[in-house]
C-alpha cells in the first residue's frame, strides 16, 4: 500500500532519473519549469510535490504521460551507470551510419 511519502519519493526519483538521462542540471530544469533550483531538489528528494501545471510541463518536457511519474517500475540507474550511459552517448555521436548499424546489431544480439 502506498502512502503520501512513498508517492512523493517515487515521483521525485522519477523526475531525477529523467533529468539525469537528459544530462540536465537542476538549474536547467528549474528554468524550463519556472521554479527555483532548490524547489527541484525538494521535489527530487520527496520533500515537495508539484501542482498539476508543473506536472503537465514535466510531462511535455520529458515526452511522457503524467501517469509515468507514478509508475514504480522505472529502472533506477546508479551514478556509475549514468556516467557509462553519458560516455556511450558521446562515443556513439562519433560513428557513421554503418558503424551505428553494426553496434545496433551487436546490442540487439546481446539483449536476446
Amino acid at each position: 500500500m502506498s502512502n503520501a511519502k512513498n508517492i512523493r519519493e517515487n515521483f521525485g526519483a522519477t523526475v531525477k532519473e529523467l533529468r539525469t538521462r537528459k544530462s540536465l542540471t537542476q538549474e536547467q530544469l528549474s528554468e524550463y519549469l519556472g521554479l527555483q533550483r532548490h524547489t527541484i531538489s525538494k521535489i527530487e528528494t520527496g520533500r515537495a510535490f508539484v501542482s498539476s501545471e508543473v506536472l503537465s510541463k514535466l510531462s511535455d518536457f520529458f515526452n511522457v504521460s503524467p501517469s509515468f511519474f507514478f509508475n514504480e517500475k522505472i529502472k533506477r540507474f546508479s551514478e556509475k551507470d549514468i556516467n557509462y550511459i553519458n560516455e556511450i552517448k558521446k562515443l556513439l555521436s562519433t560513428f557513421n551510419t554503418d558503424k551505428l548499424h553494426e553496434i545496433y546489431n551487436i546490442l540487439s544480439a546481446m539483449s536476446k
